[in-house]
């Protein structure tokens, strides 16, 4: 699901009603930056073995810990096959980092997973 995509002349910005997203819409100011008013984690996309596997073989990780790691990263960097690697101290995880990887896009998520060898 990608979020925010002009759907033509006829149309407006997505109708987030649709989307099960309540009333919440998106706004662009004059300005090149976008102000989303989502819900914070609706403008992350999720790839299907993320939802399938990772949340199934780490039922403890949760989304709004990837959506952390994605805007608080300490570090990032390129990774093989267009993909991106974040990491992020989270607390709930007693301080370690998790790592999160994304598509080319830099905003679906594909997998996550604490990494017991980062050192920031």
């Amino acid at each position: 699901m990608v979020l925010g995509v002009h759907r033509g002349k006829d149309r407006g910005p997505f109708d987030s009603r649709e989307m099960g997203l309540g009333g919440s819409s998106l706004t662009c100011s004059a300005r090149p930056v976008c102000t989303w008013n989502l819900p914070r984690m609706a403008i992350y996309a999720y790839t299907e073995y993320f939802e399938k596997e990772v949340l199934r073989k780490r039922p403890y990780l949760k989304k709004e810990w990837c959506a952390y790691v994605l805007e608080n990263a300490d570090r990032s960097e390129p990774q093989e096959h267009n993909r991106f690697r974040y990491w992020a101290p989270i607390a709930e995880l007693g301080g370690r980092y998790l790592r999160v990887i994304t598509l080319e896009d830099r905003v679906t998520i594909h997998n996550a997973f604490p990494d017991r060898d980062f050192k920031p």
